[in-house]
C-alpha cells in the first residue's frame, strides 16, 4: 500500500487527483482502548491498550509479539506506521500511565490481561532508538500499589527529572504496604489516592508530604501538566462516592505536594461528574486551558480557563468525537495559533471498540480558542496533501516578478480588506508600523476608522511600506495577526496578487 507524504506531492499540480485517489486506503491501528498516545516533536506514539487478539495471559510468545510494536503518527502528514522495538516491553499493557521527558516516553502500572494481575513496574521507551528498559520491577514490597488507571507527569524541581504518580486502582490484596497518610476504599479491589514520586538520577520511589484538599480514593480521571512544578486532576471514579467533577491543582516541590480542590459553585457552568473521558492542556496568549473531551455516559466537550476557573462547553464538537471513554487524546501545537487534537481508538456508549483517529483544528489568534474544523483521517491527510502541492505550484509557477511581491507598497485597499477582522488591534499595528496612535481615541465602534487612518499615516510616513514590512508585524504579533498572517501570504500567492502588484 503507497501512502502519499508531502514530500511525494511535490511534484505536478496535475498529479492532484492521483495522488487522492490512492489514499483512498490509509492504514490505521487496530481498534483498541485503555490506551495512551504521547506526542514527541512531530510524531505521535502509542503502544499496548485492550485490542483485538490480545491474549487473556500473564506472558506469551503472542501476547510479545503484538506488545512489541509501537503505532507512529507522523503529525505534519497524518501518516499510521507501525514500527518494531526491542528489549522486553511492559506486561502491563492496558490502563497503564505514560508520561514523556525529553525522548524517553515512561510507563507505569497497568493490567496484564488476565484476572486480577496488576503492575507497578516502571518502564522507558527511548523514541531514538525504539529500545524498552526496565527502571523498576512490579513487587509487592516497596513503591506505590499495583494498580491501573492511575495518573503519572513529569515535574521538574531545581533542574532534576522527576516523575509524580498519583491515584489508581488495584487489588486489596498480595499488594504493597499502604502508603502513610493515603486512603484506600473497596473491598477485592481498591481504589487509593496514593502520591508518589520517582527521582530519575536515583531510582528511587518517594512518599511526598501532602498537604490541603487531597482527593479521595479515586481511578479514571485525567492528570495534565501545567508548568514543571504544578499539574490539574479532573473527574474520575471515586468507588462508593460515584464519579466526581471537582477539579484539584497540584504544586510539587522535591519532597512534598500542595493540593487545592475546586467544586462546582451553585449557577454556574460546570461539566457532570464523569470518569473515563480524556484531557489536553492548550496554552494560547489568555492564559493554560483544559480540554475535556467524551467520557464514561457523555457526549460533551468542556474547554476550562484554568486561571480563572470558568468552563465552557464546546457544542460545536460531532459524537464522533465525543461519544467515547477509555480514548487517548494528544495535542499538536503547529504554531503559536494552530493546536491540533488528535483523538484515536476508545469505547462507544454501547461497548463497541473504535479503530478511527480524529484531528480537531483550534485556532487561538484572537486569544479565545475557536474550533476551526474536524477532520477524519482521510481528511485530513487531503488537506496536507493539497497545502503541500499548493506550495509546490507556488514555488514552481514563481517568477522574479513574483519573488518581488514583498518589496511591493501595499494599496490601502487591500490592507483594509485583510486586516478589517482584527481591526480592535489598531494601537497593536500602529505602533508595529512606527506611527502615531495617541490620539486614536477607543471610542464604541471607532476601530474600523482607526484602523484606517492606521494605514494612511504609514503610507503618508514613506517609511519602509512593503508587503514584507506587514507580514513582519504580523509574525512579531502572531496572537493578535495570526489569521492574518495567513490570509494576507493567501493573498500574495493569489493570481489576484500578482496581477496587481
Amino acid at each position: 500500500m503507497y501512502i502519499a507524504t508531502l514530500s511525494d506531492c511535490c511534484v505536478s499540480v496535475d498529479c492532484r487527483g492521483c495522488l487522492l485517489e490512492e489514499m483512498s486506503s490509509i492504514y490505521q491501528p487496530v481498534e483498541r482502548n485503555d490506551h495512551s498516545t504521547v506526542q514527541v516533536g512531530d510524531y505521535l506514539y502509542m503502544w499496548g491498550g485492550d485490542q483485538p487478539g490480545l491474549p487473556k495471559v500473564h506472558n506469551n510468545e503472542k501476547k510479545r509479539s503484538m506488545c512489541s510494536v509501537v503505532e507512529v503518527c507522523h503529525l505534519p502528514t497524518g501518516e499510521w506506521v507501525q514500527k518494531p522495538t526491542t528489549g522486553d516491553p511492559p506486561l502491563g499493557v492496558g490502563g497503564y500511565a505514560a508520561a514523556v521527558i525529553r525522548n524517553e516516553i515512561f510507563f507505569f502500572g497497568g493490567y496484564c490481561g488476565h484476572l486480577g494481575c496488576y503492575h507497578n513496574s516502571l518502564y522507558s521507551f527511548n523514541v531514538d532508538t525504539f529500545n524498552w528498559k526496565e527502571l523498576s520491577p512490579t513487587t509487592s514490597h516497596h513503591g506505590p500499589m499495583m494498580k491501573s488507571f492511575s495518573r503519572m507527569i513529569a515535574i521538574k524541581v531545581n533542574g532534576e527529572d522527576y516523575l509524580a504518580v498519583i491515584g489508581g486502582r488495584g487489588p486489596s490484596s498480595m499488594n504493597t504496604p499502604p502508603q502513610p497518610g493515603a486512603q484506600y476504599s473497596g473491598a477485592v479491589f481498591q481504589c487509593c489516592n496514593e502520591v508518589h514520586m520517582y527521582r530519575l538520577k536515583t531510582g528511587e520511589w518517594t512518599s511526598p508530604t501532602v498537604t490541603g484538599h487531597r482527593p479521595p480514593p479515586i481511578n479514571s480521571f485525567t492528570l495534565i501538566s501545567i508548568t514543571n512544578t504544578t499539574a490539574i486532576l479532573f473527574g474520575g471514579y471515586t468507588g462508593s462516592d460515584g464519579w466526581s467533577n471537582d477539579v484539584y491543582v497540584f504544586e510539587f516541590t522535591d519532597t512534598s505536594v500542595k493540593c487545592t480542590k475546586y467544586s462546582n459553585p451553585r449557577g454556574s457552568v460546570w461539566p457532570e461528574e464523569i470518569s473515563r473521558h480524556s484531557s489536553v492542556l492548550i496554552n494560547c496568549s489568555s492564559g493554560p486551558h483544559l480540554l475535556v473531551v467524551g467520557g464514561d455516559g457523555t457526549n460533551d466537550c468542556w474547554l476550562l480557563h484554568i486561571n480563572k476557573m470558568e468552563w465552557k462547553e464546546l457544542t460545536n464538537i460531532p459524537d464522533s468525537v465525543t461519544d467515547r471513554d477509555y480514548h487517548s487524546l494528544s495535542v499538536w501545537n503547529e504554531t503559536q495559533t494552530t493546536h491540533w487534537i488528535i483523538e484515536f481508538g476508545g469505547e462507544r456508549d454501547d461497548g463497541s471498540s473504535i479503530s478511527d483517529t480524529r484531528f480537531i483544528e483550534m485556532i487561538s489568534s484572537t486569544g479565545d480558542l475557536v474550533v476551526q474544523s474536524v477532520l477524519d483521517i482521510n481528511e485530513y491527510q487531503k488537506r496536507r496533501v493539497l497545502e503541500g502541492l499548493a506550495k509546490a505550484h507556488i514555488k514552481d509557477t514563481s517568477t522574479a516578478s513574483d519573488k518581488d511581491i514583498l518589496d511591493k507598497v501595499p494599496q490601502n485597499g487591500d490592507l483594509f480588506r485583510l486586516f478589517k477582522s482584527s481591526a480592535a488591534h489598531y494601537m497593536i499595528i500602529g505602533t508595529a508600523l512606527d506611527v502615531q496612535v495617541n490620539d486614536l481615541l477607543p471610542t464604541p465602534g471607532a476601530a474600523t476608522g482607526n484602523l484606517i487612518l492606521v494605514f494612511q499615516r504609514w503610507m503618508d510616513s514613506n517609511k519602509g511600506v512593503t508587503w514584507r514590512k506587514v507580514l513582519q508585524v504580523c509574525d512579531d504579533y502572531p496572537d493578535q495577526l495570526g489569521r492574518v498572517k495567513a490570509e494576507v501570504e493567501g493573498f500574495l500567492s493569489s493570481d489576484r496578487a500578482r496581477d496587481s502588484y
